[in-house]
């Protein structure tokens, strides 16, 4: 028989550690990857909400520019109508990355509730997850791609409005 087999040999980084638990095989993680993919998804939870955040600003920004630039040249249709054009291209770009971001933030969310439910340690992580009262509150995270669907409404009716306005006459 090989010595070497009777020696126990640290687990590689990124696996998981074999231990008996009541007659039962159980996946521990070590404390040092736990740390560091409670790290990990706890710095992607936080970079999804400032993208989503920054875009949107982003968006107000350029969709008031695009307003005022629309007012000031009343009569101008083919600009009125190009820019009414560039919001909604924007506005559905804007819902389809945020949809995006919204499913990776509840991947990244399940994850950190896996790893914090493994360590029993779930009454001490806030992890958007309402109970009580709060779970009859729609989640926050369904108000910017609800925003986008708005702002393309919006922007669709406006440029309907100008469409219209023009073939029934000025």
């Amino acid at each position: 028989m090989d010595r070497g087999s009777d020696v126990a040999r640290p687990a590689s980084p990124g696996s998981t550690e074999r231990h008996a638990t009541a007659g039962a095989d159980a996946d521990v993680l070590s404390p040092a990857i736990f740390a560091a993919l409670l790290q990990q998804n706890w710095e992607n939870v936080r970079s999804i909400k400032n993208q989503r955040i920054s875009f949107l600003n982003s968006f107000a920004l350029i969709g008031a520019g695009t307003q005022t630039l629309a007012l000031s040249i009343r009569g101008e249709l083919v600009l009125e109508i190009g820019l009414n054009l560039f919001m909604c291209a924007l506005a559905v770009m804007g819902l389809l990355i945020s949809l995006r971001l919204k499913a990776e933030l509840e991947e990244c969310l399940d994850k950190l509730h896996t790893l914090v439910v493994q360590a029993h340690v779930e009454h001490l992580m806030a992890l958007e997850l309402p109970e009580g009262e709060l779970s009859r509150y729609p989640k926050f995270r369904w108000m910017f791609p609800v925003f986008y669907a708005l702002a393309i409404l919006l922007f669709v009716g406006l440029l309907a409005q100008r469409v219209t306005g023009l073939v029934s006459g000025p």
